[in-house]
């Protein structure tokens, strides 16, 4: 397995997430095409020194896997996947080779990068989280009787409109136990950056 750092600017970033593809210039083709699947890619944007990664090669390096991407300025290409993405800021005083490498890292600086993205992946307590999923189940179940209700046509309207109410006011009650459980998991693991725990 290789390390590989590709590169983008404030104007090719957002293509290469939509299109979940990395691409060179024809001049460095021949390095781009020693890139393998399950190689580890990261992409770095130039203009605001920030590191994305790592992403998963999905396909190995080669020539215009799509070749309207970019306007065609970039056709030495590979295509990656991920699972979940860390980002760096100010990178390169955090990884102090970034701005010299061209393409190819070695194996002791992706591991460098892949140990700093251990160390800032956030775990979520797992009894929290699972509070947050019963509460998610059960806001959705109460919506979905609410809707049952509403539809129903075996109800006394005015039965129907206190079933609605009761149920509604049990629907505001959970969302707002879901809120303060949300606010909860992000102020220890700050996962969310939510304003009101800054």
């Amino acid at each position: 397995m290789r390390y590989w750092k590709f590169v983008c600017n404030n104007e090719t970033e957002a293509e290469c997430f939509q299109r979940m593809l990395f691409g060179d210039t024809n001049r460095l083709r021949k390095v781009v095409e020693r890139v393998r699947e399950g190689d580890i890619c990261f992409l770095y944007n130039l203009n605001t020194d920030t590191l994305f990664g790592p992403f998963e090669a999905i396909s190995s390096g080669r020539m215009n896997i799509e070749p309207e991407a970019w306007g065609g300025r970039f056709p030495a290409q590979v295509k990656v996947g991920c699972k979940a993405i860390a980002v760096f800021t100010n990178a390169s005083r955090e990884f102090s080779f970034l701005k010299h490498v061209t393409l190819e890292l070695t194996e002791d600086q992706g591991k460098e990068i892949l140990k700093r993205v251990e160390a800032i992946r956030p775990t979520l307590p797992t009894n929290l989280k699972e509070e947050v999923q019963r509460l998610d189940e059960e806001i959705h179940s109460t919506a979905h009787k609410i809707e049952e209700i509403r539809s129903s046509t075996r109800m006394h309207p005015a039965d129907k409109e206190v079933e609605i109410d009761r149920l509604k006011g049990e629907l505001y009650s959970k969302m707002k136990d879901f809120v303060w459980k949300i606010r909860m998991l992000d102020k220890q693991t700050r996962i969310l950056d939510l304003p009101s725990n800054r």
